[in-house]
């Protein structure tokens, strides 16, 4: 679903630096993820580009009345910008401490009024507690998990219309070997029956980029087949590198989309996916 709007709408603009903000007390030493433009012309010190990977997911301009998930959020820096550009309340779910992140020093920073973060997992979302969103945001979280089909259900549960997705894709990434330092080559390159299989190709032991936390990389089949196993209508939006942007919509019940799988059948699985 994309949501049409009659009204013109401009998000926000950032202000300029109040002459009472230290940035380097702001910043600190921890190690920033994204770059955001938190004051006019002054950025966080991160290097994935914000507003950048939010024209690659399409985030719409305006968000006026939403209700936004932000799945992973670390910083923040897509809540704020959700805030920004109208949305009406936001979740930041974030497994990392704010020492580790810096979020409340941003919030506090940008005066927001509309995101609150949120201290859970994924595998752990419940609408009974936490309701339901008009839109969630799952950018560069889904190659991090040990079980992203369950993360994946776990998001249909919570969401009533669109999931934009951005992730590690392999299509243009295959690994030649298991090092760390390994040359890549296109799919395509191995077998074009590969590109049309759904593949979670599980990295060992930092074998991606040498981080341990990088557990799955998936190929475009991948992704789109698996939210569709979830209930969702998904496209590609954006393809570069080794990463993807995708468009997910809701198309039915979670109970329906699983609905000839064993899951279905015990009533403890049923209260654990939050399938009444």
């Amino acid at each position: 679903m994309l949501f049409k709007r009659h009204t013109a709408f401009k998000p926000q603009r950032p202000r300029p630096l109040p002459a009472n903000v230290d940035l380097k007390e702001l910043f600190g030493t921890r190690h920033w993820h994204q770059r955001w433009e938190l004051f006019d012309n002054v950025f966080t010190p991160g290097r994935n580009d914000v507003a950048s990977l939010c024209d690659a997911a399409g985030l719409p301009k305006d968000l006026r009345g939403l209700r936004i998930l932000d799945v992973g959020a670390w910083h923040g820096c897509f809540s704020f910008e959700c805030e920004r550009r109208g949305a009406s309340e936001v979740i930041a779910l974030c497994l990392e401490s704010d020492g580790d992140t810096g979020f409340h020093q941003l919030a506090k920073a940008v005066d927001s009024k509309v995101v609150r973060c949120v201290n859970e997992s994924i595998y752990n979302l419940d609408r009974k507690k936490i309701g339901e969103f008009d839109m969630v945001l799952f950018f560069g979280v889904l190659y991090h998990l040990r079980y992203p089909l369950l993360a994946i259900d776990k998001i249909r549960t919570v969401c009533r219309s669109t999931v934009l997705v951005e992730t590690h894709v392999i299509d243009n990434f295959w690994m030649t070997s298991r090092t760390p330092n390994s040359s890549a080559k296109r799919l395509s390159k191995v077998s074009w029956e590969l590109c049309e299989t759904p593949i979670w190709r599980y990295y060992h032991n930092g074998e991606l980029m040498g981080d341990a936390s990088n557990y799955f990389g998936p190929n475009l089949r991948a992704v789109t087949e698996g939210f569709e196993s979830a209930g969702f209508a998904i496209e590609v939006v954006k393809q570069w590198a080794d990463r993807a942007t995708f468009r997910a919509s809701v198309k039915s019940t979670l109970a329906h989309a699983m609905r000839h799988s064993y899951e279905m059948q015990a009533p403890a699985n049923r209260a654990f996916l939050g399938i009444d």
